[in-house]
């Protein structure tokens, strides 16, 4: 399918069915840590950027037989640029009874036909990497125009009115991020926002630029001092295994027989293609015929088990091969 992909594993939501309605990077923050690179097309205005009747034919072909956690928009940039998720979301709630969650970078809680859309999902999941304009700018490298401050004051507006679960998520990156004064302001920003968690997460795979790196373990509990007690890591430091008819990510979640069976047939399929040639994750999805974030899932997990390696040429593209000396 076009549109749908998976269900993938999620650490933070179990077993996801991931919707893409927007086409690829095409979003209103070109993040220097997204793992699908650089925007393409940096934008604010919001339209029916997908063929809708594809997207509600796929959701009614897919829903009734898949066994998820969640049904998951997130895309392949910011779904919030989507003018018809309000009527997919809609559609996917009267089409299963698997909760619907939507990933967003936030940029547009505050327009109020976006809040009416997302009203009608289980869990919004917003993203928050700075408080400061300036930090801001260095890390979501957004749109022009857009303020933190703005960005911010829409959040908490949608979190008074939201009835759903929202949990907010803040990637750190080093050297940008991570100081005091910031993690304090964003710790403060975010203490009178309505949300259930707050959720730290850091860069694990291959960042848009090379210059994006990760904190250590030690650096993130450091950086959970700056939070109220809603706060809790999300990135993983332990192995995540595929084996013997089970998968454990982070020892959360369990996979049926058929379910891990397939898994395993398409981690593996990643695994052949690198071992003939490297691949880019765009390559991969081409080559595989997944979309770019199931891709994406699958390079992430074979990279953490080390049996990939990811290598930047000097246009700044990242491929993947297989582990050298294996």
């Amino acid at each position: 399918m076009k549109h749908i992909f998976g269900p993938v594993p999620s650490r933070r939501l179990g077993l996801s069915l991931g919707i893409d309605i927007i086409p690829f990077k095409v979003c209103s923050f070109d993040c220097i840590y997204c793992q699908l690179g650089r925007t393409t097309q940096k934008t604010i205005h919001r339209g029916s950027l997908v063929d809708t009747y594809e997207v509600i034919s796929e959701l009614k072909k897919a829903l009734p037989g898949v066994t998820a956690n969640y049904i998951t928009f997130s895309g392949s940039g910011e779904p919030t640029l989507n003018s018809d998720l309000g009527l997919f979301i809609k559609e996917a709630k009267e089409s299963s009874s698997i909760p619907v969650a939507v990933l967003t970078n936030g940029s547009l809680l505050g327009d109020p036909s976006v809040q009416e859309a997302l009203s009608r999902a289980d869990l919004v999941i917003p993203s928050v990497d700075a408080a400061t304009q300036e930090v801001f700018e260095k890390i979501n490298r957004p749109f022009q125009g857009l303020k933190m401050d703005v960005i911010l004051d829409g959040l908490r507006a949608f979190s008074e009115g939201f009835h759903g679960r929202l949990w907010i998520e803040v990637m750190l990156v080093r050297g940008v991020n991570d100081s005091k004064d910031e993690l304090g302001a964003i710790g403060s920003a975010l203490s009178n926002i309505k949300a259930e968690k707050i959720q730290l997460n850091t860069v694990e795979r291959p960042p848009a630029e090379s210059f994006a790196r990760p904190l250590s373990e030690n650096e993130m509990e450091r950086a959970k001092s700056y939070f109220d007690e809603r706060v809790e890591i999300i990135t993983t430091f332990v192995d995540r295994h595929v084996m013997d008819g089970r998968y454990s990510y982070g020892g959360s979640e369990t996979l049926t027989t058929d379910q891990s069976i397939l898994l395993q047939e398409r981690r593996k399929a990643v695994l052949e293609l690198l071992r003939r040639r490297p691949c880019t994750a765009r390559d991969v999805a081409d080559a595989l015929g997944f979309n770019i974030n199931e891709a994406s899932k699958y390079l992430g997990i074979l990279s953490e088990k080390k049996l990939i390696e990811s290598v930047r040429t000097a246009t700044g593209a990242t491929y993947f091969r297989e582990t050298t000396g294996r």
